[in-house]
C-alpha cells in the first residue's frame, strides 16, 4: 500500500467519512437544522461540496456580516453557480459605490464558451477600504496591472 493510499485511509478514518465520500450525520452551522436529514440533499453532506451549510442557508440573499470602521461591510453572497462550488461569496462593499451599487462585485461577462460569466471584486471599494485602512488617500491608485 502506498503512502498516498494509507494517508487517505487514515483521514477518511478520522473525519467519520464513508467509503463513497459523505460525511456523518450533521447539523447547519447557520441555522442548526440536521443536513440532508430528507435523504434528498446528499451534496450537504459530501465531503468534495461540505461548507457546512444546509441548501436553504447556503441560497439565503446577500447579508452583511461584519461592518469596519472605514465605512465598508463585509456582504456574504450566495454562490453565483452553486453546480460548480457551493461556498458563499465574500466581497467587500461600501454602499455609496457608483460601480458595484453596494454589493461589492461587478460580474465579469465572459461568454459561456470560455466558461460563463463571474463575480469580480469590485476594484473602486477594495481600494477605498485599503487606502483607509493604510491612511492613504482613497483615490490614489493602490492596485496598478
Amino acid at each position: 500500500m502506498s503512502d498516498v493510499t494509507r494517508e487517505m485511509r487514515n483521514a477518511r478514518k478520522h473525519s467519520g467519512m464513508d467509503s463513497q465520500g459523505m460525511l456523518p450525520a450533521q447539523r447547519c452551522t447557520k441555522c442548526g437544522k440536521p443536513m440532508n436529514a430528507d435523504g434528498n440533499h446528499p451534496a450537504e453532506l459530501y465531503a468534495g461540496t461540505f461548507t457546512g451549510l444546509c441548501y436553504d442557508c447556503q441560497s439565503d440573499p446577500a447579508y452583511t456580516v461584519k461592518t469596519f470602521e472605514t465605512g465598508a461591510k463585509l456582504v456574504s453572497h450566495p454562490p453565483h453557480c452553486p453546480a460548480w462550488r457551493r461556498d458563499r461569496e465574500m466581497f467587500i462593499a461600501f454602499d455609496d459605490c457608483p460601480e458595484c451599487k453596494g454589493r461589492g462585485y461587478k460580474m465579469n461577462q465572459r461568454g459561456f464558451g470560455s466558461g460563463g460569466p463571474y463575480p469580480e471584486y469590485c476594484r473602486l471599494c477594495s481600494d477605498r477600504h485599503l487606502a483607509a485602512l493604510s491612511g492613504l488617500n482613497p483615490e490614489s491608485n493602490l492596485v496598478t496591472e
